[in-house]
C-alpha cells in the first residue's frame, strides 16, 4: 500500500463560501508576500532616466537597480509606473 503525504496544495472540494482550498481573494495592492506578479513578460523601467531592462521571472524589479542611475526600478504598467508617468505629463508642457 502507498504512502498518504500530507499535501499542501489547493483543495478540489467546494466550501461553504465557495472557495476551493486555501488562497482566493483580491489583491490589496503594495507589495505582499504572497503573489500579485503580472506574468513573466514585460520590462522594468528606471523612473529616474526611462532605461529598460527585461523583467526577470521571480524576480522584482523594486529590488533591481538602474544600470545607468542605480535608482530602483519600477514595473512597467504597475501602479507605480503609472503614477510616476502621471506625474511627468503633468511636469511637462504638451508638445
Amino acid at each position: 500500500m502507498p504512502k498518504q503525504g500530507r499535501g499542501q496544495g489547493r483543495g478540489q472540494g467546494v466550501q461553504a463560501g465557495g472557495g476551493a482550498g486555501r488562497g482566493g481573494g483580491g489583491s490589496s495592492g503594495g507589495r505582499s508576500g504572497e503573489g500579485g506578479g503580472m506574468g513573466g513578460g514585460g520590462f522594468c523601467v528606471c523612473p529616474k532616466c526611462g532605461q529598460q531592462v527585461p523583467h526577470r521571472a521571480g524576480m522584482p524589479c523594486l529590488d533591481r537597480r538602474c544600470p545607468k542611475c542605480h535608482v530602483a526600478m519600477v514595473r512597467e504598467g504597475s501602479s507605480h509606473h503609472q503614477e510616476i508617468e502621471s506625474r511627468r505629463a503633468e511636469r511637462e508642457p504638451a508638445r
